[in-house]
């Protein structure tokens, strides 16, 4: 007799907070409607769709990260002579046949002016080595391994800084 009373109990709370209300079809809206992706075929997409991005456009969203802001022409002038020292450097590194962190972040540091954060990073088993040297409003950043080295000139990314994060 006590259980029935209970499952009753149950029975009656559940009746009474709404659990099992069959609504019609359409009754009450929505909160937030779903749009449906549009037509390919539809020049003017109807109002009750959403176009949907090609993958090049997913894509290139993507790596938006990695995209350089426009570097000011004081910053470029006072970079350019930085980046040709480098190239110098790493020219001299090479014909020693001088790989690795330790060397590369010599030679970055020797060009570096005064009071610029240097970044030197490993980039994979062997001696790749990226680097930057940030300079105020830009920076100056490349590449170095036993095949091939780069330098550039170019602003800060959209991420911030000069260098992509370990990984990315």
């Amino acid at each position: 007799m006590k259980i029935s009373i209970a499952l009753v109990a149950v029975l009656l709370v559940a009746v009474v907070n709404g659990c099992g209300v069959v609504r019609a079809e359409g009754a009450g809206a929505s909160p937030s409607p779903s749009l449906l992706p549009c037509p390919a075929a539809a020049e003017v997409p109807p109002g009750d769709c959403v176009t949907m991005p090609s993958w090049e456009e997913k894509h290139a969203d993507n790596e938006a990260y990695r995209r350089r802001a426009a570097l000011p022409e004081k910053v470029a002038a006072e970079a350019e002579p930085v980046a040709e020292a480098l190239h110098v450097k790493l020219a001299e590194l090479r014909e020693q046949s001088l790989y690795g962190e330790a060397h590369v972040g010599k030679a970055v540091r020797a060009v570096a002016p005064a009071g610029t954060n240097v970044i030197i990073r490993p980039v994979d088993a062997r001696s790749g080595v990226v680097f930057a040297i940030e300079m105020a409003g830009g920076c100056v950043t490349g590449f170095y391994d036993e095949r091939d080295s780069e330098v550039e000139v170019g602003g800060y990314i959209a991420d911030g800084g000069c260098l992509t994060a370990p990984g990315n």
